[in-house]
């Protein structure tokens, strides 16, 4: 047989001899097989999910593929009470009702794909993430704390997920096959072998193929991640890897002697990391920084880039568009119109634009974190009764200067001497006594 030719599209051959856990004894019933193979040729990891559910619901019923459809079909009654003794026993044992239903999907799945009519399955009341109860968002200093417990690839990984948005499935795929490549990072550039950006933000795209939603889309790469991911770079090189347009984003790690031969003979030998990798890397980080009390997964990383652009959104720093765009979701129609077709460049320049803006909502290190003395000073220059668009234009002035505008508009002057109200627009306030209040209010101060 020839190699695969080369390309991003998954292979259209199904190896059930591939298939991990001892569920795939399963697919020696021709009638599970036809299921499997149908469910793999649109995710093979649904697939694979499905399969698993099923074996372990035979499994605590005691019934085989054939017994299960037969029931089904003779003896519905029969087949709705052994579901429902499960169900109980498992509900006994503290399950809860949202783990309960997961295992009859697979079931169900097999029932519709043969078209067998079966209505009695258990009537459950699952609650959307009440396994979740006890996560939340890190705050940026936490996530700082995470990266700290991660390797430099791992900190890649973690920032490509909590700066970049992007899910798992992105860096990795399911068996190995398929990932992000250098070639999907257009700012990326080699002189003399040594890779730099040509814009920061970098632009990342991530191809359909590797998308949830099946539609190609634009994301950007914060300065901190740029930084982590240029050493990350120069380690893989330092290492020996020739690194090409086609080379893994994160690559699978240096293996040698036989592991390096039984790579090489794989079907899927091009260094990309499985999913489970990805988010096992991340999760004992996350583990060792959790606050007590709290739940982290691996995609609260995912979870913390839309809340934090979120964040970002309330100040005007981004739009929902573009906030939806990069986080790969469909934003509805009116999104196709615009951020939702192929990018321009005018609108990737604001893009980079905006995402530049909100990236100090993402990043962990004090260099990119909002600066505190630049805020403080644009409340103060407020205070004082300039608009926003004359605030802008003192930001930049020394400590100096901006104090002697402070003493202007706020005291009249060196002399300290506060400045009335009276038609001039400015925030000035000073307490006064009762018998002064009645002549100033007719000089155009007001009482606050």
């Amino acid at each position: 047989m020839g190699k695969n030719p080369p390309g991003r599209a998954n292979p259209a051959v199904v190896e059930p001899g591939r298939v991990i856990g001892r569920h795939k004894t399963l697919l020696s019933d021709p009638v599970v097989l036809q299921w499997w193979e149908a469910r793999s040729l649109r995710s093979r990891l649904s697939a694979d999910q499905y399969l698993r559910q099923l074996g372990l619901l035979l499994e605590r019923t005691a019934l085989t593929p054939a017994k299960v459809l037969a029931l089904a079909k003779k003896d519905p009654d029969r087949l709705r009470d052994l579901l429902i003794q499960d169900a109980a026993k498992l509900k006994r044992a503290g399950r809860l009702d949202s783990y309960i239903s997961k295992f009859f999907e697979g079931l169900k799945s097999l029932f519709r794909f043969h078209r067998v009519a079966f209505d009695g399955f258990p009537v459950l009341s699952p609650i959307k993430g009440a396994s979740l109860s006890k996560e939340r968002i890190p705050r940026p200093e936490e996530l700082g704390r995470v990266l700290d417990h991660l390797s430099l690839r791992g900190r890649v990984l973690a920032l490509f997920m909590a700066h970049a948005g992007v899910r798992p499935g992105v860096l990795g795929s399911y068996q190995g096959e398929n990932g992000l490549r250098l070639s999907d990072l257009p700012d990326l550039k080699f002189e003399k072998g040594k890779p730099s950006f040509t814009d920061v933000p970098f632009t990342i795209r991530v191809p359909a193929s590797l998308s949830k939603t099946r539609v190609s889309y634009v994301t950007f790469g914060s300065p901190q991640l740029a930084t982590a991911f240029l050493a990350y770079l120069e380690d893989r090189g330092g290492g020996g890897e020739a690194l090409t347009p086609e080379s893994p984003v994160v690559a699978s790690n240096i293996t040698r002697g036989v592991a390096l031969r039984s790579q090489q003979n794989a079907r899927y030998s091009k260094g990309f990391l499985t999913t489970k990798v990805v988010v096992e890397e991340v999760r004992s980080a996350l583990q060792s920084s959790v606050p007590e009390g709290v739940r982290w997964r691996p995609y609260v990383l995912r979870a913390y880039c839309s809340t934090r652009l979120l964040l970002a959104e309330g100040q005007g720093r981004i739009s929902r568009d573009l906030r939806e765009a990069i986080l790969g979701h469909d934003g509805g129609s009116s999104s196709r119109y615009h951020v939702g077709k192929r990018w321009g460049e005018e609108l990737l320049v604001e893009a980079r634009r905006e995402y530049a803006n909100a990236s100090e909502f993402l990043e962990t290190n004090t260099q990119g974190r909002t600066n505190v003395a630049a805020e403080f000073r644009r409340t103060l220059l407020g205070v004082a009764g300039l608009s926003p668009e004359e605030a802008v234009a003192h930001m930049e002035d020394s400590n100096e200067d901006i104090l002697a505008l402070l003493r202007t508009r706020l005291l009249g002057g060196e002399g300290g001497t506060p400045k009335s109200g009276n038609g001039n627009g400015h925030a000035a306030q000073k307490p006064v006594s009762l018998a002064e209040a009645e002549s100033l209010l007719s000089e155009g101060w007001t009482f606050v």
